[in-house]
């Protein structure tokens, strides 16, 4: 009975979050499935795990890719002022789409990763999946 209780239980974690874990050079991605704002989505991430998703290299920037459905875009740990990682540390790696850094009314300071896996600037505020990290 125990593990038909641990099945079901996952079953349903896994339906309510969406969950995905993918591992690169000791981090570990994790897609959670829940709308909020980008601080929101920081603080969630470092409650649960350790942060938002830090993206130092095209491969790192592939396996997020894999942590999450290919149709979500999800806020990942870069924001402007100049662009920095959550965790205080300048981004040297970028994927922006096309049109991606527009900063609409000079307010978009947070970024998104669209279905395409292209980056793009985005308005703190709005409510978007993530993607979170663990470990180092």
């Amino acid at each position: 009975m125990g593990n038909e209780m641990l099945s079901v239980l996952g079953k349903i974690l896994i339906q309510k979050y969406s969950l995905s874990v993918t591992d690169q050079n000791n981090k570990n991605y994790i897609f959670i499935n829940q709308a909020m704002s980008w601080s929101s989505a920081q603080q969630y991430c470092r409650t649960n795990y350790k942060d938002l998703a830090m993206i130092e290299n095209q491969e790192e920037n592939m396996e997020a890719q894999n942590a999450k459905p290919s149709s979500s875009t999800v806020w990942i740990g870069l924001y402007r002022e100049p662009w920095t990682w959550s965790d205080g540390s300048l981004s040297s790696f970028t994927n922006w789409e096309p049109s991606g850094l527009n900063n609409v009314n000079e307010s978009q300071h947070c970024v998104t990763e669209n279905p395409q896996h292209q980056w793009a600037d985005e308005f703190c505020a709005r409510g978007y999946s993530r993607i979170c990290r663990f470990r180092p």
